[in-house]
């Protein structure tokens, strides 16, 4: 650039506006080799407000500084020494750390064909020289927003990522892998079929094997509120409070009364689910249940699928009033809970999809589970208590 030219610009930087705190925290690298352009764009950059302002006069001297830095924007010229920036475009592109980064070439090509290759390359924007000083400082700002959203957007999805992954770790070990739920239920004389499918990378539903005696089998089911990270964390409250209330579990609707009250208390943001509790006696065959807004669990016994009807509002609404039903699991007979993702999720009834399955098969509840999109959470399991001979 020619020292008029230079003149001309640092007068019309003048009546640039002031700079703001907008972009004090912002980083941007002058890549030129020509001291003038990176005077007169250093200038510019500050009367934007930027903070952190670093200069190259090559390529490989660039290609250092990004490195360590990982800019915000960075202003590129084509013609340089040693590495042009052409090359240094082609290298950023190349590696899927920088891959994102904003870069504004700074150019005196004026062909078409010129730009085209630049943006071929990688580049986000071209801006010809001589410079119009309000344009480049416009583009600038806007790449430079551009570029602070997309980076605050992205560091946001990683801690909602991290998030989601110790929330996971937590569920993973609350809720039961088909090993041990297979395990658990052998001990009672039963077998158990088990699938947990999340609409989301994690979800809000919650289920649970408990032995509560030598004879006493526990199994509770709980739909909490929301879905994905939400429904997940809720469903985890739900579980500290379905522990300290563990004791009173012999008596499902006494648990679940109990469980309701505590949930209605909470402070910090309603909580609320649907829950069906059981107990099993072994050597009686005994079933008592309960269940607040949530599906009825299915029995089917000699080809037949009655509803276990349980009654009232979603638990956390403090008015919940249940009280424990019986019934009689005989050998032969297959005990199926569900969460309204499964429901919702086949065509027609679940107890007509039932009264036509095979429930003789051990893995009756994969076999009854859609492979397609969930609009819900899912949980599905399915109890079948084995012949006395067989135990």
């Amino acid at each position: 650039m020619f020292m008029k030219d230079f003149v001309v610009a640092q007068a019309y930087l003048n009546l640039l506006e002031d700079s703001t705190t907008e972009f004090k925290r912002a980083h941007v690298i002058i890549v030129d080799d020509d001291p003038t352009n990176r005077v007169l764009l250093r200038s510019v950059c500050e009367k934007i407000g930027i903070g952190i302002i670093d200069e190259a006069e090559d390529g490989v001297i660039a290609m250092e500084l990004i490195s360590r830095f990982q800019p915000d924007l960075i202003l590129l010229d084509i013609h340089m020494p040693r590495m042009d920036g052409l090359e240094l475009m082609r290298q950023l592109r190349a590696n899927p750390a920088l891959e994102r980064l904003a870069i504004l070439v700074q150019t005196g090509l004026q062909g078409e064909d010129d730009r085209v290759r630049c943006f071929n390359l990688g580049a986000t924007d071209v801006v010809s020289r001589p410079f119009h000083l309000t344009e480049l400082k416009a583009r600038i700002t806007a790449h430079l927003r551009s570029a602070i959203a997309s980076r605050v957007l992205f560091d946001f999805r990683n801690r909602i990522q991290a998030h989601i992954e110790i929330t996971h770790s937590f569920l993973d070990a609350i809720l039961p892998t088909q090993e041990k739920a297979e395990i658990i239920a052998a001990s009672f004389g039963m077998t158990c079929s088990s699938v947990y499918r999340p609409h989301d990378e994690i979800g809000g539903d919650l289920w649970s094997l408990h032995t509560i005696d030598d004879d006493l089998l526990g199994i509770l089911l709980v739909d909490a509120s929301a879905h994905g990270l939400a429904g997940a964390i809720n469903a985890l409250r739900v579980d500290c409070l379905v522990q300290e209330y563990m004791a009173d579990f012999r008596d499902p609707g006494l648990f679940l009364n109990k469980l309701d009250a505590a949930m209605a208390k909470i402070s910090f943001g309603q909580l609320f689910a649907g829950a069906v509790a059981m107990t099993f006696n072994k050597k009686t065959g005994e079933l008592c249940y309960a269940g607040s807004g949530s599906p009825y669990p299915l029995l089917i016994s000699n080809g037949f699928v009655t509803e276990l009807k349980t009654r009232g509002l979603p638990l956390g609404s403090g008015v919940v009033s249940l009280t424990t039903a019986q019934t009689t699991l005989k050998e032969g007979d297959t005990l199926v809970l569900y969460s309204d993702g499964w429901s919702e999720s086949i065509t027609g009834e679940p107890s007509a999809l039932l009264a036509k399955a095979d429930v003789t098969r051990y893995d009756l509840a994969q076999s009854l589970a859609p492979e397609e999109y969930l609009i819900d959470d899912l949980t599905l399991i399915t109890f079948q208590r084995r012949a006395s001979h067989a135990v």
